[in-house]
């Protein structure tokens, strides 16, 4: 089958590689349900150490980020909420979550027009999203 004992071995390395990303990406997973259940339990703290183990194993994952600024969000922590949104949205730009998410933060740290293009963006990628909508053109009856 192999024709050579490094061609033998370059298929056990991948191999194992391929195990442990997989590993990788299971375990960021479980600790995302474990964030999931203490945000449902109001443990906000404790939700977001979960997120932050599941970002370390897989930072390419939007859904990670966008959960722990959901917990920013409820402990008023606006900028790290921001960030964690920002970064979401880099990663999957059509993240409607994170366009709503990040545009509250900005919202309650008086960014509104930031605030203002995040939700009318939220509305081009899903036109019927009510949320969205209703900050939009609260915050622009505000700002007239």
């Amino acid at each position: 089958m192999y024709s050579t004992l490094q061609e033998e071995a370059d298929f056990a390395s991948k191999n194992k590689s391929t195990k442990s990303a997989a590993s990788r990406e299971d375990t960021a997973e479980i600790a995302k349900e474990k964030g999931n259940q203490a945000f449902k339990d109001k443990q906000w703290q404790k939700a977001i150490s979960f997120y932050t183990e599941a970002i370390k194993l897989s930072s390419s994952n939007a859904t990670y980020y966008n959960n722990r600024a959901a917990a920013f969000l409820e402990l008023g922590s606006f900028l790290q909420a921001e960030a964690d949104c920002t970064k979401a949205i880099s990663l999957d730009k059509k993240n409607v979550k994170a366009y709503l998410r990040r545009g509250t933060a900005q919202e309650m740290l008086g960014y509104y027009k930031e605030a203002i293009e995040d939700f009318s963006y939220a509305l081009v990628l899903e036109p019927n999203n009510k949320r969205a909508a209703q900050s939009a053109d609260r915050l622009r009856k505000l700002f007239r």
